[in-house]
């Protein structure tokens, strides 16, 4: 058996290209015609706010196609829209999102990040427990073992609105911090996908809008993102509303502020609802039994201004 492998040398494939050593890590989940891509982007600077370590968080939406997927290979029974492939997911819950990144742990060999006692497939998680392995006191959601998840309200938050060069967290999350230009589609630094009818309907997860300082698409509009967070910040109830952020397509200018943060039930399925996956680290894969990761941390709360959502 392998010993687990050194820090500085993680290195591992998961059928996918890995940008050793880059801000980004492309990661394949599936096989053969049920297979899909997953963009991750590295949000470092981990003493800056209350995100005390480096992760990485998908650089896109997660799209229908990739719950069409996950649903075949996994026998997963997620619904969602019907508006097209490469369009974001909506009318998932928080709990289909959450089966669905636990079959992107399971399927890579990591420990599934929340737990489930019962098979329906919008029913709630349970919490882990003291006991169980990858049981963390300051978060009973999340399975510390595993290695994909449902970003928290901080892990969200940084990376929409801090910039890395300046050390500064922005009001809005486009390249210059300011309002960003309404548009239906596209990848122009400093737009974003709102202000448009609600009969649009959104946009292509990768025509979804500028990057954020660090360079992920689609934070703010185009759909409204799940966050893994409970309304109380605690973490301690499964059937409380959790955190949704960003506005959608059809939202003003206001919900992409960093101050608004709307909630809902985890049963919910709106149809402006999507969400992203974050990671501790793409590259780092089980072997053998081992697993290498490069950080893991508590979470930490921040305050934030309670908004009534709207599309």
């Amino acid at each position: 058996m392998k010993s687990a492998c050194p820090l500085r040398f993680m290195v591992a494939t998961l059928s996918g290209l890995l940008l050793v050593g880059s801000a980004r890590a492309d990661i394949t989940f599936g096989s053969d015609a049920n297979a899909f891509t997953m963009s991750f982007v590295t949000i470092g600077a981990p003493g800056s706010g209350a995100v005390g370590y480096t992760y990485q968080m998908g650089k896109y939406e997660v799209s229908e196609d990739m719950i069409t997927k996950a649903n075949t290979l996994g026998n997963l029974g997620i619904t969602q829209s019907n508006r097209g492939p490469n369009k974001p997911a909506t009318n998932v819950s928080w709990n289909e999102a959450a089966r669905f990144v636990n079959w992107l742990n399971t399927s890579q060999g990591f420990q599934a990040a929340y737990k489930f006692t019962t098979n329906g497939v919008n029913d709630n998680i349970a919490l882990w427990a003291n006991g169980d392995a990858g049981y963390n006191m300051n978060n009973p959601f999340r399975n510390s073992n595993a290695n994909y998840f449902l970003p928290s309200f901080d892990e969200w938050y940084k990376a929409a609105y801090y910039d890395p060069t300046t050390s500064t967290y922005f009001g809005y999350p486009s390249k210059n911090g300011g309002i960003p230009t309404a548009v239906s589609s596209g990848t122009a630094d400093n737009t974003a996908i709102y202000g448009q009818s609600s009969a649009t309907g959104p946009a292509n997860v990768t025509e979804a809008g500028g990057l954020s300082p660090f360079g992920v698409m689609g934070l703010g509009g185009n759909v409204w993102e799940w966050q893994e967070t409970e309304a109380d910040m605690v973490n301690s109830d499964p059937a409380l509303k959790r955190g949704v952020r960003g506005g959608s397509w059809s939202s003003s200018s206001d919900f992409l502020l960093s101050s608004v943060l709307s909630f809902d039930l985890p049963t919910v399925e709106g149809d402006s609802h999507g969400f992203r996956v974050a990671s501790l680290s793409p590259a780092a894969v089980p072997e053998l039994g081992s697993l290498c990761v490069w950080s893991v941390g508590a979470v930490c709360g921040l305050a934030w201004s309670r908004r009534r959502l709207k599309k």
